[in-house]
């Protein structure tokens, strides 16, 4: 879903719309100096920049029991970076979790993604998988 947001922002804004490398080195450093202050989550080293892409890993301090955790340490870093426009999407994997997201303004945007890393976030995303597929490790 957030490749067709994309698609839409840059049919909109122009086909340069959150490639602007400058623009992304500049979010990057910022992001690394707003998330110093997050409870529960740091930083795990430099921003990363694939593709046009920007990937912000942090590593999960403390348990999390539930969704609602998990999206709280998520939308603490969002809510510090996110500017006018805004669109992320949750989703679990082997070892942690990742949102890949956008934002930004009609003038320029990054696209990227969050990555929750740890074994807290790790054994989160693995239990609510095998809630989702049933699991012999899940009990309600």
């Amino acid at each position: 879903m957030r490749d067709v947001v994309v698609a839409a922002l840059r049919a909109r804004y122009g086909d340069g719309w959150g490639t602007d490398v400058e623009a992304n080195l500049r979010f990057s450093a910022d992001a690394e100096a707003l998330l110093q202050g997050i409870d529960g989550i740091h930083l795990l080293g430099d921003a990363e920049f694939e593709d046009g892409e920007v990937t912000l890993r942090v590593w999960v301090d403390r348990p999390v029991p539930d969704l609602m955790t998990a999206d709280e340490l998520a939308y603490a870093v969002f809510g510090r970076l996110a500017e006018e426009v805004f669109y992320t999407e949750r989703r679990f994997e082997a070892g942690g979790l990742r949102y890949p997201f956008v934002t930004g303004s009609p003038r320029r945007g990054h696209v990227g993604a969050l990555v929750m890393m740890g074994p807290y976030a790790a054994d989160f995303a693995d239990r609510f998988r095998q809630r989702i597929t049933g699991g012999v490790r899940y009990h309600a």
